[in-house]
C-alpha cells in the first residue's frame, strides 16, 4: 500500500488496486478525508472510518498508548494480518474502546 513504517504525518489515503486485500481498501472515508496514515493499518473498515470520524473527541495519545500498553490485540497463528477474522481484541482494550468497532 506505500505506507511507510514511520509516517506521522496526516493525509487522505490513496486508492489501491485490486491485489489489497477488501479488509485493508480504503473506505470512501479515507479516500476524501484527512487522517493520520496509521488508522489505515488496520483490517477493520468500520473501525477505521469511527476513528477518522471521532478524531476530535478521542484522545489520539490515549488510544495509542493502550494500543500499545494494553493487551489490545493477538493474531491467531499462522493466519493472515490482513483477515480481520484472525484478530482478537483484549478485553481491557475492548471494554475502553470496543465502541470504535461497532
Amino acid at each position: 500500500m506505500g505506507i511507510s513504517c514511520s509516517v506521522s504525518c496526516s493525509s487522505k489515503s490513496c486508492a489501491v488496486g485490486p491485489e489489497i486485500p477488501e479488509s485493508l481498501r480504503p473506505t470512501e472515508l479515507q479516500l476524501t478525508v484527512v487522517h493520520p496514515r496509521w488508522i489505515d493499518r488496520f483490517p477493520f473498515p468500520k473501525m477505521r472510518d469511527n476513528v477518522i470520524t471521532l478524531m476530535g473527541i478521542i484522545d489520539e495519545e490515549e488510544f495509542l498508548a493502550d494500543l500499545f500498553c494494553l493487551t489490545s490485540f493477538t493474531l491467531d497463528s499462522g493466519a493472515a494480518s490482513w483477515d480481520p477474522k484472525a484478530w482478537r481484541i483484549g478485553k481491557e482494550f475492548s471494554a475502553k474502546w470496543g465502541y470504535l468497532f461497532y
